[in-house]
């Protein structure tokens, strides 16, 4: 019986460090855990989630409409929701987010009647296609127009573009590029089989 106490004496430290050694751990994942839930309040990573959550959750709000079903507010609504995620990256000042959420909805809401325009084109092209005999002259007719299409987007769009690159400022513009280069990376990762 002697021995069992020996042993028992013995257990004795060693439960006795156990329990200290666990109490201190407990405290350490505690604090790291305050740490880094304060860490992780002051990040640009916090503030992208409480925009998504402002919007009703999750990145696209809980509507899914396509870019033909929206309204002029849905479409000034998205491009501001995107603004702002792009602003919490570069920095930008609400002055700057108003002015490119201007350029960029006025330059989608000038986009939406083409669209439109292109996506009939197909339908159009078949029927004449189809037709009992081709009329050259109005497919030569719906290619001209199309292409006049194209290029008033292209103007469009590059003009905006310049309108947004000069409201940044060349820092800004910097950091803009360097996200835009890690999500095209990103991106051919989602697109590997």
């Amino acid at each position: 019986m002697s021995d069992k106490q020996d042993a028992s004496a013995e257990d004795r430290p060693r439960r006795g460090n156990r329990k200290l050694i666990g109490l201190v751990a407990a405290i350490a994942i505690a604090v790291g855990g305050v740490i880094g839930v304060q860490a992780f309040a002051d990040s640009k990573a916090y503030d992208h989630l409480r925009l998504s959550a402002d919007y009703g959750g999750g990145w696209h709000g809980g509507d899914h409409k396509g870019f033909a079903d929206m309204s002029d507010a849905d479409i000034e609504a998205q491009i501001e929701r995107v603004v702002k995620h792009v602003a919490i990256e570069i920095d930008a000042t609400p002055e700057q987010q108003q002015r490119i959420t201007a350029v960029v909805a006025s330059a989608a809401k000038e986009l939406k009647p083409v669209r439109d325009r292109m996506h009939a084109t197909g339908k159009e092209l078949h029927a004449l296609l189809l037709a009992d005999t081709i009329d050259r002259a109005a497919l030569e007719q719906l290619r001209a127009e199309r292409l006049a299409d194209a290029e008033r987007i292209s103007k469009n769009l590059i003009a905006a573009l310049a309108d947004v690159a000069e409201v940044l400022s060349p820092a800004q513009r910097q950091v803009l590029d360097e996200r835009i280069q890690q999500f095209r990376g990103m991106r051919k990762g989602w697109h590997r089989g």
